[in-house]
């Protein structure tokens, strides 16, 4: 429900022409303010501008499954599943699933599916990478620092369509 008669008279609608100057301005315009909250090298507003890439209306994404095993055609030890995707400002990639088999853990196989998740990463030139994970999980939290993650500024807050 509006909260008051300038709210009720907004239009919202969805972005027509993907060239429109004065929404590109406000995407530059927030990309400088957003930098003061990290501690990340800062770009000038003429590099952002510079580097910000067209707006596009959809993306497409690729899934990577790599599986570790004591050699080739036997039981699986683990996986890592990573997922790589451009939503217009560069390729990202997360860590989607991380999984060893409890009788494989110990023996460096998260590390070594995590060295090969970040070897993608560093190849296909990824412009930010992510992994979800649980507080109360040391185990995973240590393989994911180990392999350069770290936790970041930002909060992380999530909508689950649940009855409630």
């Amino acid at each position: 429900m509006p909260r008051d008669n300038t709210e009720r008279d907004l239009v919202v609608e969805t972005l027509t022409d993907p060239d429109d100057p004065a929404v590109r301005t406000m995407l530059v315009d927030l990309e400088v303010a957003e930098q003061a909250g990290y501690d990340h090298p800062r770009r000038s507003r003429a590099q952002i501008a510079a580097a910000m890439p067209p707006i596009r209306s959809t993306f497409t994404g690729e899934n990577h499954l790599m599986v570790a095993r004591e050699a080739a055609g036997t039981a699986p030890l683990g996986v890592c599943w990573c997922v790589l995707f451009d939503p217009g400002t560069g390729l990202e990639g997360e860590v989607a699933e991380l999984y060893v088999d409890p009788a494989a853990r110990g023996r460096g196989v998260a590390t070594r599916l995590l060295a090969e998740a970040m070897a993608l990463f560093r190849s296909r030139q990824i412009t930010f990478a992510c992994v979800w994970t649980r507080d109360d999980n040391p185990a995973a939290l240590a393989a994911y620092r180990a392999a350069g993650f770290a936790p970041s500024e930002q909060a992380v807050l999530t909508w689950l369509p649940l009855d409630r």
